[in-house]
């Protein structure tokens, strides 16, 4: 059977999920309960997660609160296939503060069948300790 590199609709559609506020978590909800997501950068969010349980609070919690509306990604590119997809992206997001946050990511997802399972994930780690630094007490 050929590998395609081109990502299947449903991959399509799976990662419009980020770029609403209101279907993000639709998104990490579609991802294996003990997902493998190690998050790169010299910033303090950065790690290995073992568990969807585990990455989400120690990081999307760490900033949601200081964002106001929310956040969402814009995605400037998806490529890859049914097993693996490596997606580009922007935060998308208003600080308290009323500064933008908006971090490039690269995520490198890992599938078996539609469920997520490992994830390397990279992100501007400036704008991460800019946040975090201003407005996280």
């Amino acid at each position: 059977m050929a590998r395609s590199n081109t990502p299947s609709q449903s991959r399509r559609e799976l990662f419009a999920l980020l770029e609403d506020v209101d279907t993000v978590d639709d998104f990490f909800a579609r991802c294996a309960e003990n997902v493998q997501w190690s998050l790169f950068g010299q910033h303090p969010l950065a790690g290995h997660y073992k568990s969807r349980d585990e990455f989400i609070p120690a990081t999307i919690g760490q900033i949601r609160p200081l964002l106001s509306g929310g956040l969402h990604f814009r995605v400037r590119g998806l490529y890859g296939g049914d097993e693996i997809a490596i997606v580009e992206m922007d935060g998308v997001a208003t600080a308290h503060d009323g500064e933008p946050y908006d971090p490039f990511y690269v995520w490198i997802c890992w599938f078996e069948g539609d469920e997520i399972v490992k994830v390397h994930a990279y992100v501007d780690s400036l704008v991460v300790t800019e946040i975090l630094d201003r407005l996280a007490s």
